[in-house]
């Protein structure tokens, strides 16, 4: 019995001991917060260990003797830089515009939180310990200076898929040939002008990482982190260098929608991680999902967007058509007075989507493509129409497209005729339900559950002690000539060249004389 005694109170003991974990979250994007809450969440309740939150808005209905918000005050608003109606009508930005427009927002929020006081008492504290940092990865550079301030090794995690620094970071240089840039729709199997293309907007954003968010974010770390030069005793590590220190990203892709693409150990696939089984759905909801035989369209634009911030053209079109269904519709629609709504069209301005997607009677999602939306669809294995509207969402829906999941509706497209035809397609049409099925099943289908795979390398990170370098490549630190041997072939050139040169020196001097 003593043995049983101390076998158990070591078991309890071991579970809540935990880590220090400093999780950092500077970009106040919704949708982004939900998907990492998950991760929160998952070390405070789960793994017992302590979290302290650096963020722009609080967890709701949580609180955990483990947990600690540090909140961003005033928060970054992401309206600052481009309203949501911008967004509704630059549906079909230029691609170019849109890389340096993340570049901008980055560099913004980066400084707005490292200026709140709450945040600049984390950074001048002399009394505060973390055995690791974790940060959403969004280009907020400047803000892995808090693993070099705590000497703690650095796990990012990216909410919107793989991107080309990604690799550079773990000493890889993407493949442009088949490697389609992130803002772009191709498939890796790219025509010549795709190529072409592909080319140039990843020169242009390598050019601008190089040349304007590395400098100017490692101006922002010098900054607000000059203290620990006389802490320390030397001087600042650059941004760049500090990205060469990340331990492990954690990357938000699927196997089962994005192809192959060469990887590194440090680089971990979690798409799916915040993909739990279906909770119990409000009695009304419920009811409305039950009654619905003829099946039911959910309709949703994610965290970030909202439907009633949409064109009054647009939100007409979608009812005339709607109206003309024999299905029912599921609206998050964020402004519940909304006029002139048919009788098979509800609307509510919040939907526990994941969970309504995981009903039966759920036969089509209208959705602009968000990632965490695109995998609780494919999830619950329902066909999509998507319209997306920025950033990687053109990608995430082409994926789904190329493999049958679904059809896409440009939003400029988008009238009485083209919607109601992709609708009756979608509706009448068995193969995407049917491939749908079977994107899910893949999609289902993994070793462990992404969530799981997560934290096993959080703590696995933590437990080496030195952040996991041994799963390091030693092309981090390789100049581009010398990972791609130029040298190898430029020194024997030159050699030539001057023993060619001297020969013929040589030899006019000799035909003269």
């Amino acid at each position: 019995m003593n043995l049983l005694t101390t076998l158990t109170l070591l078991m309890l003991l071991s579970v809540t001991v935990g880590y220090k974990i400093l999780f950092m979250v500077p970009f106040n994007a919704p949708s982004h917060w939900i998907l990492l809450q998950h991760f929160v969440k998952e070390l405070v309740t789960k793994r017992g260990h302590h979290v302290t939150a650096i963020v722009n808005t609080p967890i709701t209905n949580f609180q955990s003797p483990n947990y600690t918000e540090i909140l961003i005050d005033p928060p970054f608003i992401e309206g600052a830089t481009h309203t949501m109606q911008a967004v509704y009508e630059n549906s079909d930005q230029n691609v170019f515009h849109s890389a340096r427009q993340y570049v901008n927002v980055s560099i913004h929020s980066s400084e707005i939180g490292l200026q709140s006081e709450n945040v600049q008492k984390i950074i001048h504290s002399t009394d505060l310990h973390f055995d690791l940092i974790i940060k959403e990865d969004f280009f907020h550079i400047s803000w892995l200076m808090f693993g070099y301030k705590f000497d703690a090794p650095v796990i990012t995690i990216c909410t919107y898929g793989h991107t080309d620094y990604f690799d550079r970071s773990m000493g890889l240089f993407t493949p442009w040939s088949h490697v389609p840039h992130q803002l772009l729709d191709y498939d890796e199997n790219m025509s010549y002008s795709q190529r072409i293309f592909n080319l140039l907007l990843s020169t242009y954003d390598a050019w601008l990482r190089h040349w304007i968010v590395l400098p100017k974010q490692n101006q922002i770390a010098q900054q607000y982190f000059s203290h620990l030069i006389d802490e320390k005793g030397r001087s600042l590590p650059t941004v760049e260098e500090l990205q060469q220190n990340i331990s492990m990203i954690f990357v938000n892709t699927h196997r089962s929608i994005f192809k192959s693409r060469p990887q590194m150990p440090g680089l971990i696939n979690v798409g799916g991680a915040h993909i739990k089984p279906p909770k119990k759905l409000p009695p009304d909801l419920q009811e409305f999902l039950d009654n619905s035989k003829n099946g039911v369209i959910l309709f949703s634009l994610g965290a970030f967007m909202r439907s009633d911030a949409m064109p009054k053209k647009k939100i007409e079109i979608f009812l005339k058509v709607f109206g003309k269904l024999k299905q029912n519709i599921l609206w998050k629609f964020e402004n519940e007075s909304l006029a002139n709504v048919p009788s098979n069209v509800r609307i509510q301005n919040w939907l526990p989507q994941s969970d309504v997607l995981a009903h039966p009677n759920v036969v089509v999602f209208i959705s602009h493509g968000g990632m965490s939306g695109t995998y609780e669809g494919v999830a619950r294995g329902v066909p999509f129409l998507f319209s997306p509207l920025f950033a990687d969402q053109f990608r995430n829906a082409q994926r789904l497209v190329n493999t049958g999941n679904g059809l896409r509706l440009p939003f400029n497209k988008i009238t009485v005729e083209t919607l109601s035809s992709h609708l009756n397609e979608l509706l009448t049409n068995k193969s995407y339900s049917n491939r749908a099925k079977i994107m899910s099943r893949l999609f289902n289908d993994n070793l462990v559950h992404p969530m799981d795979e997560a934290m096993f390398w959080i703590e696995y990170v933590i437990r080496t002690g030195n952040g996991a370098k041994h799963l390091k490549s030693y092309a981090i630190y390789m100049p581009w000539y010398r990972y791609l041997m130029l040298d190898i072939f430029v020194v024997p050139f030159v050699v030539i060249f001057i023993i060619y040169r001297l020969l013929k020196f040589f030899n006019t001097n000799c035909s003269s004389n």
